[in-house]
């Protein structure tokens, strides 16, 4: 057996047990394919970078809170075009789709993108992971959703990065002025929100090779068989 093989039949089995959280092992696959899935889905051409657990800062979306705490989006996407930003939230196991997540989903697209970048900025003044937050920056720089001085990218080459912050005083925000989509990967979806697993095999398995072709083995089975039973959430939610 191909070791590809063995690796996703580990996966069939072991997220039907009790602690095994699917999303954290599988959400690479899964990234793999999500702006081609993003594109047959919203009907335009996606910027082929993400970026991944993007954190939102709650003093940004929750009213008199001044918290530099975080909430985390699964993946950040943006149309090619830079007008349309994408949140998108993989969940591999139905019953973790709960109301409270669908609640901060939609203050931090009201806020709106921009807002939440202004947010970021406000985080990384207070980090101790700085190198990872401007690692950050320069992946959303890539997007197209803002722009660094140049004196940031040579304080990045650095192995210590004096003054970082305040070459940050400096970026230019330049996120589409449009609220973002909210859109759900999930088991079983036929809303306009949401792309379940069974569409997400028919995209993938058009690729030939043998990974494309054995995740979308996988996908069909995770949607036909889901580890859990969809509890009550928000049947409201809208990109």
């Amino acid at each position: 057996m191909e070791p590809i093989d063995r690796l996703f039949d580990r996966l069939d089995e072991w997220r039907l047990l009790p602690n095994y959280q699917l999303e954290r092992r599988a959400d690479i696959f899964f990234s793999l394919y999500l702006a081609e899935a993003l594109e047959d889905r919203l009907g335009v051409p996606l910027c082929p970078e993400l970026a991944p657990e993007f954190p939102v800062r709650i003093g940004a979306i929750a009213p008199g809170s001044e918290s530099h705490k975080s909430k985390k989006i699964d993946y950040l996407a943006v149309t090619a075009a830079g007008d349309q930003a994408v949140f998108v939230e993989l969940k591999t196991d139905a019953a973790s789709r709960n109301a409270p997540q669908d609640e901060y989903l939609r203050a931090a697209r009201d806020v709106g993108l921009a807002g939440l970048l202004e947010g970021l900025l406000a985080i990384l003044c207070k980090t101790d992971a700085t190198r990872k937050y401007c690692q950050l920056l320069c992946t959303l720089e890539r997007m197209g959703l803002l722009a660094l001085p140049d004196r940031f990218h040579d304080i990045m080459k650095r192995p210590r990065l004096n003054g970082i912050v305040a070459a940050c005083d400096s970026i230019v925000i330049t996120a589409p002025a449009a609220p973002p989509r909210i859109v759900y990967v999930q088991p079983t979806g036929d809303r306009p929100y949401a792309i379940g697993f069974g569409e997400l095999a028919g995209l993938v398995e058009r690729h030939a090779d043998p990974v494309s072709q054995r995740f979308a083995a996988s996908l069909r089975a995770w949607a036909s068989s889901p580890a859990s039973v969809v509890r009550a959430v928000d049947p409201e939610v809208k990109p």
